[in-house]
Parts: structure tokens; sequence; C-alpha cells
């Protein structure tokens, strides 16, 4: 024993272990750079992290794997052996966008410049630097994609000018439900424990089905996989009112992780007049969620819980003439996911993914007459103002892949089961509910070493449409530093529940269902080329991306009573069309400097409005990030030019014509430092620098259904505004 004590001391060797920046002249130091030291059975594993000077030091009993990463640097894996004293690695700058692993639609996780997918990628670190606190914020300044403000029913998009009921929305591959005018509200969609958003233009029916004919966006939420413990604080003030705080923790033990997260958002409501009756309606939203993720070299899994709840308080006026009694309306929205994922490695080149989900959404509506000398409140008598509506998803997917690392062929198949159920007083028949059953395949052919092509199909029975063959074929050419993508897909949606059986009535809508609609199918003919070229400390990167679709029985908010402007129904009004492209570039400077910039334009041609030539509109966007005091300052700058934006009214002589909402600017500004080792954050700026309120139009139309119409015009913002958010991050490794 005395001898095995004497050898562990001779052969145990302190080792002090620095990491520098390449991309700096004089080899500046990485502050907080995570290093693992594992052993070769990876039976053992220590976590360190580099101080501020890029040091850390650690004992060395034997040889072991030695790996570094740092976000914005390629990671680094060597081996170390006792004996040696002084180590110096040095890291290579990273572009976020193009090395970072993606997964949507993908075989297996690849990097995005392999991917045969054009994926457009919004990482942490840009989250962070733009204070976002949803998906609309994130999404305000991305090019081809254009939001839309609703007082009672949120945010939406439109992507290639197509709108959101055709845009897939996914959170971990699992769909969001609860759709109101067929759009997912973006402002409930949180991102404090988000990792990164993958966004794909064009339909990606053929692996995903229904509602993808315009695109996917997966939100991605964070998976703890190497400290051992996390805990992370964040809460944020904007000088309009609005007050959000956040937590998320986890614990790592072996192969298990669990993790908790939750939160309160609050906003206090905003008008351009002061009227107790707000434009912007008061609203709170409390999330919650719970996950465990268990991870080995052959089996993942993950089981994870979340829980929404938001309450959105709509203020009427005064009656007269006594002004002491008005009506308050609360719309509160419910929603409860479930899912559980399981991943398993069979061989080398072969593995399954199962996922199985169940999700709940309600959407309540209580009506009040208040007296407003002493704020008591009672219920209002009509069955119209009251009413609760909800829906249930289950969601069962599988997936089988063949993937050889440098094969010619490789393949997946799968299938995908999902059930939908509607109730409510105001659902047609109280219940109501859709199934859709489908087997999908691919394969990706490689006869070149720079040339990739995957065909694929879907087949689909729908219990209340007939689903046809949906088939799309996608490509890759990759001589060098360009790569083309090109694709061509065709699109299949069903009307969702709520356009078939659904009567929306509130101040704002009155929105009749419609269950002689027909099923939507589309042609979609999309193109990427990319150049990437590197020099020295330096990197160029140019994209263009043209794209065509093409949506046959469209289905549309129709007007259908010229006395009542609010009063619509749904509608298949025909053909619709988007035609446009996109072009950008990046410059990347070391790891200290980003500029992009980037310019789209869109046309949108709709048959239903006898529209012969396509209308269009421009925006272009330009950010910059600029890394200071040894990445521990950031320096942040996002702009967008939004043109003339053109919409269809109806005019005095109830006549469908063309108007357009008025070009307007937006600029935020941002700066953040991080102190304490990086476990403490803050970030200042200053939000819509313009003090964009309401965008004023061109033409003197009736509205457009939603509202109470009087004209063309937008709601795009709540003016000037300024922010704080504050972080503590506390990890061990």
């Amino acid at each position: 024993m005395l001898a095995v004590f004497i050898s562990t001391l001779a052969f145990t060797q302190e080792v002090k272990v620095k990491v520098l920046d390449s991309g700096t002249s004089k080899g500046e130091p990485i502050p907080y750079a995570n290093i693992c030291i594992e052993s070769f059975d990876s039976k053992v594993k220590d976590y360190f992290i580099t101080d501020v000077n890029g040091l850390v030091n650690f004992s060395l009993t034997q040889r072991k794997i030695i790996s570094i990463s740092c976000m914005g640097f390629k990671a680094l894996i060597d081996t170390l052996s006792p004996g040696v004293k002084d180590k110096t690695y040095i890291l290579e700058p990273s572009i976020y966008e193009i090395n970072s692993v993606v997964v949507t639609g993908q075989y297996k996780p690849v990097s995005a410049d392999k991917s045969i997918y054009d994926i457009k990628l919004i990482g942490k670190d840009r989250i962070e630097s733009k204070a976002a606190n949803n998906l609309s914020d994130i999404l305000s300044d991305e090019l081809g994609i254009r939001l839309s403000n609703d007082p009672s029913t949120g945010t939406s998009m439109s992507l290639q000018g197509i709108t959101g009921e055709n845009i897939k929305i996914l959170v971990d591959g699992v769909p969001v439900i609860g759709r109101l005018d067929g759009n997912i509200d973006l402002s409930q969609l949180n991102l404090d424990n988000v990792s990164q958003i993958e966004m794909v233009g064009g339909p990606m029916s053929v692996i995903y089905g229904s509602n993808a004919l315009g695109g996917v966006i997966n939100i991605i939420t964070e998976n703890n996989s190497h400290s051992q413990y996390k805990t992370s604080v964040n809460s944020y003030y904007e000088s309009v009112g609005t007050y959000n705080f956040n937590f998320l923790t986890s614990i790592r033990h072996s192969k298990n992780t669990f993790e908790l997260n939750g939160g309160r958002n609050f906003f206090g409501g905003y008008s351009l007049e002061d009227t107790r009756s707000k434009q912007w309606k008061p609203k709170e939203q409390y999330n919650a969620g719970g996950s465990y993720y268990y991870n080995d070299e052959k089996i993942k899994l993950r089981l994870k819980s979340d829980f929404f709840n938001e309450r959105l308080l709509d203020r009427n006026e005064p009656f007269p003439p006594y002004y002491e009694k008005a009506n308050d309306t609360w719309y509160k929205t419910f929603r409860f996911n479930n899912s559980a994922e399981i991943t398993n490695k069979i061989g080398e080149n072969s593995g399954f993914n199962m996922l199985a989900a169940y999700s709940f959404y309600e959407r309540q509506k209580e009506k009040y007459l208040v007296d407003l000398t002493d704020l008591s409140k009672t219920l209002t008598t009509s069955s119209e103002d009251q009413d609760t509506s909800s829906f249930n998803s289950f969601i069962t997917r599988g997936t089988y892949n063949f993937t050889p690392e440098e094969a010619v062929f490789s393949f997946q198949t799968g299938f995908d089961i999902n059930y939908e159920t509607a109730k409510g007083k105001r659902i047609d028949n109280e219940q109501e509910n859709i199934g859709d059953y489908a087997v999908f395949a691919s394969a990706i052919w490689k006869p070149l070493e720079v040339l990739s092509i995957q065909p694929g199909i879907r087949v689909a029975y729908n219990t209340r449409y007939n689903a046809p063959l949906t088939p799309s074929v996608n490509l890759m050419y990759k001589p060098g530093k360009i790569t083309v993508r090109a694709s061509y897909a065709r699109g299949f949606r069903s009307p969702s529940l709520k356009e078939l059986y659904l009567y929306f009535f509130d101040s704002n809508h009155q929105v009749e269902g419609n269950d002689s609609l027909q099923a939507e199918r589309s042609h979609s003919f999309n193109t990427s080329v990319n150049y990437k070229f590197s020099a020295g400390k330096s990197t160029l990167v140019f994209d263009l991306k043209p794209f065509y679709n093409i949506i046959d029985n469209k289905i549309s908010l129709v007007q259908v009573d010229p006395d009542n402007l609010l009063h619509y129904r749904n509608e298949n009004t025909g053909k619709f069309s988007s035609l446009g492209f996109e072009i950008s570039g990046s410059f990347y400077q070391s790891s200290w400097l980003n500029v992009r910039a980037g310019y789209s334009r869109i046309g949108r041609k709709d048959d239903s409005f006898d529209s012969d030539n396509f209308i269009y509109s421009n925006n272009w966007n330009t950010s910059l990030d600029a890394d200071f005091l040894k990445n521990t300052a950031k320096l942040s700058v996002f702009y967008k030019y939004s043109g003339k934006y053109p919409t269809y009214f109806y005019d005095s002589s109830d006549e469908v014509t063309v108007g357009y909402i008025n070009e307007f600017h937006n600029l935020d500004i941002s700066l953040m430092k991080k102190i304490w080792h990086n476990r403490f954050s803050v970030t200042t700026g200053i939000k819509n620098v313009f003090d964009n309120k309401e965008i004023g139009g061109q033409g003197n139309g009736t509205g457009s259904g939603h509202g109470s119409g009087g004209g063309v015009s937008s709601l795009v913002g709540w003016g000037r505004t300024y922010f704080l958010g504050l972080k503590v991050n506390f990890v061990k490794y």
C-alpha cells in the first residue's frame, strides 16, 4: 500500500492549461472557456472553467482526454499525459450560424452548413443581445418576415408572403396548438430557456404534415449536458410598463439531468390616447416547466411538461350619460404540454427516434359589468358574453434512420399520427375532431462527393379530407466555397377545427366557421446560393434566396354582410401566389465583430381579389455586434426598414381595391456587460428609437374584419422605450 501511495504521488502532476484566441494579433486569453477532462473509458469526467486570464489548473494522474469549448470558437480535443506542466491551446474563431448543429428536418444532428435544407439559425447570444422576451421580439427584424398585431388575438406573422396558418411552429419538435384566426400568438412563446431557433422557409409537408406549407419554425430549449449544477435568474424591466421575472435550475448526476423553470411576465397596456380602453391590452403571463434527461452513448431519453397561463384584459369606455359603469372582458389562455422522446442508436449507422406528445389548449372569455364608483363587478347575463373553448392534441411520431458517415446512400422512414379534438358552445355540435395518419420516407443519394439529392414522399389518411400524395425533392451542390441548394415540394393543409367549426364573436371580431371548406394544396420552389470566403481573421458570407409559392383553394376570411363590417366567414377564395427573393451578406472579424445586411422583395397575388399582377413590398435590415473587454461586453445595433406594405380592403363602393400601409424604420440598441466570471450580466438599451406607434396608410377602406375599420393602418409598437435586464447565472462543472 505504501508503494502504491508513493507511486501515485510520483505520477500526480499539477498541470496549468492556458487557452488563447488565434484571431487576435497578441493571442489574447479566452476567459470562461469550458474544459472537460475525461478518462479513456469515459467513466470519470471532471469539468473546469478558465479564469479571466484564460488559465486553469488541475491535477493529472494518468493519460486523459481534454475537450475545450467556448461560444464563438471551434471546439478542440486533445490528450494530456502526466509530466506536462504547462500547456497552451489556441482556439480558432467559429461562425455560430454556420457551424452550429441543427436538428429540424434532419436524419441526425448536423452542422447548419451541411444540412440539405437552407436553415436560418438564431442563437442564444443573439436572443440575449436583442433582449428578446418572446418569439415576436426576436423575429421583428428578420428578412422575409412581417409581423401583425391584433389587440385581442396577439402577434401573428407571414413568411415569404404566406400567412401564419401555413407556418408550423414547433417546440422541441412538438407542434404548438391554439390558433386564433389561424395564427399562433407569437407573444405567448417565451424565450427565457431557449438555446436556439431554427427556421426553414418553404413547405416541409413531407416531414411535418399539415400547416407546413409556408415553412417551419422549431424552438429548441436548453439541455444541460455538461455542468453538474446550473441556476439562472433573469429579470427585465421596460419603461412602457413591462416587468418580467424568470428562473431556470438544473442538476446533473451521472447520466441523469433534472430541470425546473418558470416565470411571470407582466405588461400594463398602452394606448395612443389616455383612455380607459387600451389599444395594447394589459396582460399577465405565468409559465412553469419541468424536464428529465437521460443521456448515454446509445440511448437518449427526454420527458418534459410545461404550463402556460395568460390573463388579458379588454376594458371598454364608460357608458353615457353618467359614465359610472363600463364593461370589462377577460380573455384567459391556458396551455399544458407533455412530451416523451427516446432516441436509440442501434449500431454505428442506424437508429430510431420516437416522440409522443399530448397538448391541451383552452381559451376562456368572461365579461363583467363594472361599477366604477365602488369597483364591484358582476358577470353579464348574455350567453354570448361568456365562453370556453378547449382543444386536445395527441401526437405520436417515429422514424428509423440509416445514415453511414461516408456512404453514397442513406434514408429515413417513419410514421406520423395526429389527432385533435375541440369542445365548446361555439364549436358546431359543441364537440368535433379530426385525425391525420401518415407514413413518409426520404433518401439521400450522393452520386458525387459534392452533390446530394434527397427525394421524399408522404402518404396520409385524413378523417375529413382526401389527403393526396405529397412529394418533394431537395438537392445540394457544394463545390468548395459555394453551396447551392434547390427544392421543389408539394404541400397539403387540411382546414383546422377552428376554421371548420368555431364561431368567434367579441367586440373586435365576428368570424364564422365553415364546414364546407376544401383542403389547400401548394407547389413551392426554393433556391439558395451561399458563398463563404475566409482570409486570416476575416470571413465574408453572401446569400441569395429566390422563391416561388402557389397555393390552391386558399382559405381566407371573407366579408359576408355588407351591413356589418365585422362579420366574416372562412371561405376557399381561389389561388394565392408569392414570389420574391432575399439577398444578404455577413462580415465576421475574428470573434469580436459581426456585421450583417440584407434586402428582400416579396410579391403577392391573390386571385380571390381579381388581382392580375403581383403587388410587392420591400424591406432591408442591418445589424452589428461588437465584443470588447475580452468578450465580457457587447454592443448590438439592430435596424430594419419596412417598405410600403400592400393590403386589400373594401372601398366606399364595397369594391375590393389595393391600399398600402406606409413605410417605417425601426432601430434597437443594446449594451451588455458580464462581470464576476460571467455569473452576472447587465443589459440595457433603447427599443424603437424612431418612436413608431401606429402606421397610417394610403386608402380609405372599411377595415379588414378585425377591429373597427375606418381606414388602412397598422399598430406596430408602443413608441420609444428604455429597458434594463439583469441576469445571475451560477454554474458548477
